[in-house]
């Protein structure tokens, strides 16, 4: 008959298994899940005594029975977007970071984009007994977002006002960029903005700074994908009123805006400035390399789960702004 100490039993139901290292400790099945539940309420000499049989036999308590005892998961819900887009892959790393030290996991699910599918993901995620829950660019009435009263850290939402949340102050970065683009004597400037409020608030920041030396912006609407920032740096350049520098919402739009004035034997940064938002990990790959105002998305993402951690625990959270900073690449330089 086998030892049943021995490194070579690896495979052990449940119910045996606690069993068994309860037996061969010489304490109660209480004891042994006390030993992974509530390590400190138990003696030090009869924990290790415990994790030492466990670890021989191969034992690894049931996640299930440890959430039943402790009346929650190991899971925190994450809602975002779009999983492809470079930023929320930023965002989700920080809020891994956090999460991992606690020995807690993601529970992903994309919304698209869209208020239905959103509040569809929220109901799915729910229904696995999340801990908690993050949400990136919420589109949600807050009326009728979460279901079932759960509170949400909500990055960077499209409504104001909500009660748990984790921003950027979109309207410094749009200062930064005008404020860029006058220093080098630029002064025929266009935005190419985006849906959603942050796009308006870094266009409030950015017209506002030029409004203080008498200057105008020119505006083309973009939705963030290179393609739109191509059609609107085209649309700029066949109206005919001079252009010689652009803030676009987003780096991925600067992109196609930089593949525009290249298609129409324009330098950049000689004849047109550009200037692009996020500071995505493309930005540095670009030719000319991009200057863009920086969201700190992996700290804004740690904040986020640092939020829903405390909240989990029973503390209160106030919201958090983050500051965002210029990074000076070679798509800017006097004219």
């Amino acid at each position: 008959m086998p030892d049943p100490t021995s490194n070579s039993v690896t495979t052990l139901s449940r119910g045996s298994g606690i069993r068994q290292v309860a037996r061969l400790s010489g304490v109660s099945i209480a004891t042994v899940s006390r030993v992974f539940n509530d390590a400190a309420s138990v003696h030090p000499a009869t924990r290790e005594r415990v994790l030492e049989h466990a670890r021989a036999l191969g034992y690894q308590p049931s996640s299930l029975g440890r959430n039943l005892v402790r009346g929650r998961s190991d899971l925190l819900g994450l809602i975002v977007p779009d999983v492809s887009f470079p930023l929320y892959g930023e965002m989700i790393c920080g809020i891994e970071a956090v999460l991992n030290a606690r020995g807690m996991s993601i529970l992903l699910a994309s919304s698209h984009d869209d208020t239905a599918s959103e509040l569809m993901a929220a109901q799915h995620l729910l229904r696995h007994a999340i801990a908690g829950g993050i949400i990136i660019n919420s589109r949600q009435e807050l009326a009728s977002f979460p279901p079932r009263g759960m509170n949400w850290i909500h990055v960077t939402p499209e409504r104001d006002g909500v009660p748990h949340g984790v921003e950027l102050d979109n309207e410094a970065g749009g200062r930064l960029a005008a404020h860029e683009l006058l220093r080098l004597g630029r002064r025929q400037i266009a935005y190419i903005g985006a849906p959603g409020c942050e796009s308006v608030h870094r266009e409030r920041g950015f017209t506002d700074e030029l409004r203080r030396v008498g200057l105008t912006s020119r505006r083309m609407q973009g939705d963030y994908s290179e393609q739109s920032g191509t059609w609107a740096a085209q649309a700029l350049l066949e109206d005919g009123s001079g252009l010689d520098a652009v803030f676009v919402a987003g780096d991925l739009m600067a992109a196609g805006v930089l593949r525009a004035l290249h298609l129409r034997g324009l330098r950049v940064p000689e004849d047109v400035a550009v200037v692009g938002f996020d500071d995505a990990p493309l930005a540095a790959l670009l030719y000319p390399r991009l200057t863009s105002i920086r969201q700190p998305a992996r700290a804004m993402g740690a904040a986020a789960a640092e939020q829903s951690l405390r909240m989990m625990d029973g503390h209160s959270v106030e919201s958090v702004i983050f500051s965002p900073e210029l990074v000076r690449r070679e798509s800017t330089a006097p004219p």
